[in-house]
């Protein structure tokens, strides 16, 4: 009689396990990865595989870890990293890894301290060194990351990059000489070195000086459709153009290079039709405005400036919805609401 008993028990709890199984189907969108497991993504997966077929090979870890945190993957990359780091807490490559891992999931207390701690072992590791000081620049701490650049260069004077990451900082704390001296060391080190020549466009197109270009030049030398070097060359030309000197045709064919390689980049397409306002060429400005916003719908600067495109082309109508479309995003200085209000009138 027991043994019935229990039985039909024992029925009665597999029939409510099967009930509550097909109330609650698996969804099969619903995917946390765990290790060891495919997860759909082809370059991540062929990384896995050899990684079964090959346990012990550290590389294939590294490079899985690298594969996530090009898919934008963080939190599985800071995993993966803490583990090849705990496998050999001393190695310099792998706290270096860790760090980078950190800092891309928004962690930046973390990388420091990892840092650090690996220079503790590894005090004249380069690598390290620029590691940390380019984290605490991105972080804003800028006397620390001036003080591992200069560690750097104590160890090796000439370093490019230990040049470079101090001129950066040079520049953001405001020693403009100290940091063009940098830029232009760095380069006679390296003469394709893309971004020292960005950062002495910059300054000098900052400072209203025509050798801006040439350094803008050289960037696009080592890399023709740079869509920074195509935009502070445009930049410059539409800053101090006159109806003398010949440069709004020059600002004109920079901006239409960067908006062709670079469609996606709306400031180029914003201060091309800022540039036809300006010449009072309203339907040229109108259209390149349209395709500011297209590329960015919450570009409130454009939708009132193609407002103000629209009411002098005597489109009042597509004024009034440009500007409604400004007040909603990003309405600086509430000159689309004063637009509106002018128009109701």
């Amino acid at each position: 009689m027991q043994y019935k008993f229990f039985f039909a028990l024992v029925l009665l709890i597999v029939f409510f396990i099967s009930i509550q199984s097909c109330e609650q189907p698996e969804n099969p969108n619903m995917h946390e990865p765990v290790k060891g497991e495919y997860i759909g993504i082809p370059a991540i997966d062929a990384i896995t595989r050899d990684i079964k077929q090959d346990p012990e090979n550290m590389a294939l870890y590294v490079a899985r870890c690298e594969a996530y945190s090009r898919e934008g993957m963080f939190n599985e990359a800071e995993v993966e990293a803490r583990k090849i780091w705990e496998k050999d807490p001393t190695n310099w490559k792998s706290a270096r890894l860790l760090a980078w891992a950190y800092f891309d999931n928004n962690k930046s207390k973390p990388a420091i301290k990892t840092i650090e701690k690996a220079l503790e072992i590894h005090p004249d590791t380069i690598r390290l060194l620029l590691l940390l000081s380019e984290i605490n620049l991105k972080v804003k701490q800028y006397d620390d990351a001036l003080i591992s650049a200069e560690k750097t260069l104590k160890i090796s004077p000439l370093n490019v990059e230990g040049l470079f990451m101090r001129g950066l900082t040079l520049k953001y704390i405001g020693d403009t000489l100290g940091a063009i001296e940098d830029f232009q060391t760095a380069i006679e080190q390296d003469a394709d070195h893309l971004d020292a020549y960005m950062q002495l466009g910059n300054i000098f197109s900052g400072l209203k000086k025509k050798i801006a270009i040439q350094y803008y030049n050289n960037a696009l030398r080592i890399d023709s459709t740079a869509y920074e070097a195509l935009f502070g060359k445009a930049s410059f030309y539409h800053q101090n153009y006159t109806s003398q000197n010949g440069m709004l045709e020059l600002a004109k064919s920079s901006y239409e290079q960067a908006i062709i390689y670079h469609p996606q980049e709306s400031d180029a397409s914003y201060n091309y039709a800022l540039l036809f306002m300006e010449e009072k060429d309203f339907n040229q400005a109108h259209h390149f405005f349209d395709i500011a916003v297209k590329y960015d719908p919450q570009f409130g600067d454009a939708y009132y400036f193609k407002g103000l495109a629209s009411e002098k082309l005597g489109n009042i109508e597509a004024a009034i919805i440009d500007y409604k479309n400004a007040v909603a995003n990003n309405n600086r200085f509430g000159r689309a609401e004063a637009a509106l209000e002018r128009l109701s009138h």
